[in-house]
């Protein structure tokens, strides 16, 4: 049996901020991902905050576009433009010089290897040549996305899932600004148009029920007037909606990411908080494999940094749950009382 101070699952941008860290304070870590190449293929909207590069140092390739402002449409045909800095990213660049980093912190990768099952305390990992490895970890860090096999064998339930669907596609006019379209349509969620540079994502993530998010994306094409032969790459993905488990620390394991509902409620933004989220999880192993500090200050760093506006966030969803309409007037209503707030 191998054995690592810590076995990280997943190397997006929560699980390799976490295994850099971790490996950082001198841990033997294990960094698995079950895709072939970090960061491909891209289920990502890859809009951040500006305030990320506060937390991870990432380089000029990772950026398609620096944006300033957000047009969001609502649905009485109101239009309003928010201050929002950020940076629509190129996520796979993005993605692999996280991951490398975790590398040269000291962390082991491991590529097309995909764990199987786990206890409190070891993995079984099939790895890229087919072969099953049972290997030791002082701490399991689940990072593996939203449909977390971590949080499912170690008995979390399954979490609440929005649906998102996306093309890529060539902008028929130069675009500066970010753009969010809310139709009653989109049931509790929106679609958006995120430019980067010639190209932009365009998608649409909801709840699926009377419409499925392919239509639904059909649907925001026709509106835009947009020629679908422009479409450059197709992709899509599932995003927690429900906010954090009440809890996201059991015995030797820890959730971040988006495998421990790290992203926010109403807009379903995920990058910066799985980064802080995976920082946080990794703080916490380190100290215990270090000092044997509680693995559960987890759990009070993480609500000390991310509880409030997260906290909001699932206000505000449980608002488009029970009080999302059909009228323009009354969802617009809603939404500017629970939007970007």
């Amino acid at each position: 049996m191998l054995k690592y101070d810590a076995v990280v699952a997943g190397a997006g941008p929560a699980g390799s901020t976490a295994a850099r860290v971790v490996a950082a304070a001198g841990a033997r870590v294990l960094l698995v991902e079950k895709r072939a190449r970090v960061g491909y293929p891209v289920q990502c909207a890859e809009y951040v905050p500006a305030l990320i590069a506060s937390e991870v140092d990432f380089g000029e390739k990772s950026i398609a576009l620096a944006v300033g402002t957000l047009v969001t449409f609502f649905p009485d045909g109101t239009v309003t433009s928010t201050p929002a800095p950020g940076y629509i990213l190129n996520r796979e660049v993005f993605d692999a010089s996280l991951a490398e980093g975790a590398v040269k912190a000291g962390a082991e990768l491991w590529l097309k290897a995909t764990v199987e099952d786990l206890t409190d305390t070891s993995l079984i990992i099939r790895q890229a040549n087919g072969q099953r490895q049972e290997v030791e970890a002082g701490v399991i860090i689940g990072a593996d996305g939203p449909l977390s096999l971590v949080a499912r064998t170690r008995g979390w339930p399954r979490a609440t899932l929005a649906a998102a669907v996306q093309v890529e596609m060539a902008l028929p006019e130069p675009m500066q600004v970010t753009r969010v379209y809310f139709d009653p349509l989109y049931r509790g969620g929106y679609a958006w148009v995120f430019p980067k540079g010639k190209t932009a994502n365009v998608g649409v993530g909801l709840v699926p029920g009377e419409i499925t998010p392919a239509a639904a994306l059909t649907h925001f094409l026709r509106r835009l007037g947009w020629q679908q032969q422009n479409i450059v790459r197709r992709t899509g993905g599932l995003i927690p909606v429900a906010g954090p488990y009440q809890e996201v620390h059991r015995g030797r394991v820890l959730l971040c990411g988006d495998a421990g509902g790290f992203t926010h409620p109403v807009t379903g933004a995920g990058i910066l908080t799985a980064i802080l989220s995976g920082r946080l999880a990794g703080e916490a192993a380190a100290a215990y494999l270090g000092s044997g500090a509680p693995l559960a200050t987890y759990e009070e760093s993480w609500r000390d940094l991310l509880g409030t506006a997260l906290a909001r966030g699932q206000a505000g969803r449980r608002r488009w749950q029970e009080e999302w309409a059909r009228d323009g007037a009354a969802l617009s209503k809603l939404l500017r009382q629970t939007w970007m707030v």
